[in-house]
């Protein structure tokens, strides 16, 4: 893809991981305009970008685990992108998008629990990991539930119809009645 460099020697699920050139200028513009604290320029950045790799990153585990290969990971400025063989049907379409939003909220609804119930999230340099990787990611991750594309939520959603018909046709059990 044009503006992507790869990431030598990193693979996600065998999948190589791919860095836009706008993503390395705003995090250079951003160490930049912080001069004076690059330590937490480079932890905001990074939980930054740890949001968008968490993503994709989820996408390509569902992926392989429902047997289809991810091919690679694009990480742009504000969004990503997993490539992975074609899905056999809407079904496991829906269920690789899912993968992305639910590796958001694994790491999100832990962070924000943490945060609650203790006083870690104030040691200092904490606070953006916390923010970013909890708060943050939890709002991004529903509004990519949002059903317009290109958001994963024009796929998500096509799950519940799909899991709610095949429980229709599931063979209730039958009771027996008698002694036992």
């Amino acid at each position: 893809m044009n503006g992507y460099t790869r990431i030598r020697r990193v693979k996600v699920f065998v999948a190589r991981v791919y860095i836009h050139w706008s993503v390395l200028l705003v995090a250079g513009g951003l160490l930049a305009l912080s001069i004076r604290t690059p330590l937490l320029a480079l932890i905001t950045i990074g939980c930054y970008l740890g949001i968008i790799f968490v993503h994709e990153a989820g996408h390509a585990f569902f992926a392989q685990r429902l047997g289809y290969r991810p091919f690679a990971i694009y990480l742009g400025f504000v969004h990503g992108r997993c490539d992975y063989e074609e899905p056999y049907s809407v079904k496991h379409e829906a269920i690789v998008a899912w993968g992305g939003v639910a590796a958001q909220l694994a790491l999100a609804i832990p962070l924000i629990v943490l945060a609650q119930t203790t006083s870690v999230a104030s040691v200092p340099g904490l606070g953006p990991v916390f923010g970013f990787l909890g708060y943050i990611n939890l709002v991004v991750a529903l509004f990519n539930l949002t059903p317009v594309p290109p958001l994963d939520g024009a796929r998500v959603w096509a799950l519940l119809p799909i899991l709610w018909s095949e429980r229709a046709r599931k063979p209730k059990p039958r009771r027996k009645f008698g002694k036992r």
